[in-house]
């Protein structure tokens, strides 16, 4: 049995930063795709080459920033987590797994 008294902080900070971002982008993209294939037959939107290419390219650029702000928001996450960790393992005496 090995014990896990406490974690890097940092690297939980990074790691939720990442995390976030990167399903953000992924959802993200396939939210731009899907509505830049399907775009075209919106009955609501007149379609011409200005407007397609404004949309495109503005929820490209809105994905990226959403992104950003998620990764903002999973490096605080990150932050808590590995806090509150430290907290509990240091009253319990850390979290005991096996490694084989």
């Amino acid at each position: 049995m090995k014990t896990i008294k406490s974690v890097n902080v940092g690297s939980f900070v990074l790691y939720g930063a990442i995390l976030s971002a990167f399903w953000t982008l992924v959802f993200g993209l396939i939210y731009w795709i899907v509505g830049w294939i399907t775009g075209a037959s919106s009955a609501y939107i007149d379609m011409n080459l200005a407007n397609w290419t404004m949309f495109t390219f503005t929820t490209l650029i809105g994905v990226f920033g959403k992104a950003l702000i998620t990764a903002f928001a999973g490096a605080v996450g990150g932050l808590v987590v590995s806090l509150v960790y430290n907290i509990v393992a240091k009253t319990m005496g850390g979290l005991k797994i096996n490694v084989e």
